[in-house]
């Protein structure tokens, strides 16, 4: 009966360790694809107004922001 016990734990303990580790990865995941979308989205933005500097400038910042602040939040 307490090899049952500890056998139950351990394949409790190992489930919960298997889920940490598959969140931690699909976060990672999900941080990554939205920073490739952000970078497109900047990138046209910064083709659409190549001819206006201080437009680019202004119509831009808020994907250069959003890029900042997902760095920050992934730690690099």
């Amino acid at each position: 009966m307490s090899l049952l016990l500890v056998s139950l734990s351990l394949v409790s303990i190992l489930g919960c360790h298997y889920y940490e580790d598959f969140r931690l990865k699909k976060t990672q995941a999900d941080m990554q694809e939205e920073r490739a979308e952000l970078m497109r989205a900047y990138r046209q933005c910064l083709q659409r107004y190549e001819n206006d500097p201080q437009k680019s400038r202004d119509s831009c910042a808020p994907y250069t922001q959003s890029l900042r602040e997902i760095e920050i939040r992934s730690g690099r």
